[in-house]
């Protein structure tokens, strides 16, 4: 596992992939009204005409004008085989209705063919407005007009009600008048096709387990494969360096769990399930490496090498007593920390064996092939902010047999000049909603 990490990502990407139900498109296909047109209605379903979208955008300005709550009423024509609370609730996330840190938005969205209609209500207002209360506007006397084709006037009168009432809780009137003449209805368009069968509504705290046992899983491999070199590995400080490294795997699930967190959150899911989940599965994974590495250290305490002659627990020579089995380079190796030698032996057969282990503390010395290169660097000249500096590398074998030596010099870049960054004109920015939240509180009802 260690040694092919980028493998290792590729595959949580794809069981990613895997285990992520798809997602209807349609939430990410209506139009932000407040950007294309400046209004706060946006006719998608095709089902009010021009003067019902100015009606109703007016409720919606005096509203926001006098309350600074923000209303979106949005029709479409059909929810994509998404449910009208998942379609609503991916809508008002990607507007943002309501000021922001007030949360004080609301959403009426009507789906012209799957015959449903929603009053999605922010963060901020779910006190001034509950569940119940929504349901009562809607039913007032929107549902009886739209149940009758008239799209326009229902969704004045929701419109209306509902801002009534918001005003109300602020201790605000609103001078919302019926129109002398109600104007002609739209014909609605028909339906280019019959709905879609409901999908089964997509379920963030399944899919966050879904995530956090993969993670585990992965996890629990790599412990497994851990263990399985460790048994397999010759000598003390072969199994050292397995007992005591971090491997790659803890690494991979802390970015399996990141990437993991934001598609969840990406696809709409609620901030603290796939937080909770991403954060227990790599810690469980990370404290599970600990245990085992503490483990797997305590049984080296104990370990023999078994001789490759008689199978007999070898005898290890101690560090202080070892010198006399070694060469002048090994010796040389072991000081500068490039490699540690092991000698063992047998007591019953009398049989020798020594190990090498690398520790990577010295470079491969070019001339002999010893790992007993160091280097050293100094700087010659500082580097300003006008001009670059130079510093001396010096590699040194401590081969004594070998005498390799060798001194260059490079250059540093100069030191980049921190100042502000260099003016730029404003660039426009479209008219947009004010960064609200909603809390998936609201009403819906079938016409």
């Amino acid at each position: 596992m260690n040694g092919k990490p980028l493998h290792c990502i590729w595959l949580l990407l794809a069981l990613g992939a895997i285990l992520l139900p798809l997602q209807g498109e349609k939430p990410e296909e209506v139009l932000n009204p407040r950007k294309t047109s400046g209004s706060y209605v946006a006719d998608g379903g095709g089902v009010l005409g021009p003067e019902y979208v100015g009606l109703i955008d007016g409720i919606c300005r005096e509203l926001q004008a006098k309350t600074t709550a923000e209303m979106a009423v949005v029709t479409v024509g059909d929810l994509g085989g998404l449910e009208i609370e998942e379609f609503a609730e991916k809508v008002f996330r990607r507007f943002a209705i309501g000021a922001k840190g007030r949360d004080n938005g609301l959403l009426l969205i009507c789906s012209r063919d799957d015959r449903f209609v929603r009053l999605e209500v922010g963060y901020g207002l779910e006190a001034d407005i509950p569940d119940a209360l929504a349901s009562r506007l809607l039913e007032r006397e929107a549902l009886a007009h739209l149940r009758a084709g008239r799209f326009g006037r229902g969704l004045f009168l929701a419109a209306r009600d509902i801002a009534v009432q918001t005003a109300g809780a602020a201790g605000v009137t609103l001078a919302i008048a019926e129109p002398a003449a109600w104007p002609t209805e739209v014909r609605p368009p028909k339906p280019g096709k019959s709905p879609q069968p409901k999908k089964k509504k997509w379920d963030p705290l399944r899919s966050s387990l879904y995530f956090g046992g993969g993670i585990l899983a992965f996890a629990l491999l790599a412990s497994v494969l851990t263990l399985r070199r460790y048994e397999k590995a010759r000598g003390r400080a072969a199994r050292a360096r397995i007992a005591g490294g971090t491997p790659a795997s803890v690494v991979l699930a802390w970015i399996a769990a990141a990437i993991s967190f934001f598609l969840i959150l990406g696809f709409g899911g609620k901030f603290l399930t796939p937080f909770v989940a991403m954060l227990a599965a790599p810690g469980a994974a990370t404290f599970a490496r600990l245990f085992t590495g503490r483990i797997l250290k305590r049984r080296l305490a104990s370990y023999r090498l078994p001789c490759a002659k008689c199978g007999a627990a070898m005898d290890m020579v101690e560090d202080g007593e070892d010198e006399k089995f070694l060469t002048e380079e090994q010796a040389a190796e072991e000081k500068a920390g490039g490699m540690d030698y092991e000698f063992w032996h047998c007591p019953k057969c009398g049989a020798e064996e020594s190990l090498a282990v690398k520790l990577g503390k010295a470079g491969v010395c070019p001339q002999c092939k010893r790992r007993t290169l160091t280097s050293t660097t100094e700087t010659v000249t500082a580097a300003t902010k006008e001009q670059g500096g130079k510093t001396r590398v010096k590699e040194t074998c401590l081969n004594p047999k070998c005498g390799y030596s060798r001194t260059r010099e490079q250059d540093t870049p100069r030191i980049a000049a921190a100042g502000p960054p260099a003016p730029s004109s404003p660039r426009p920015r479209p008219p947009s909603f004010g960064g609200g939240r909603s809390g998936g509180g609201g009403s819906s009802k079938r016409f």
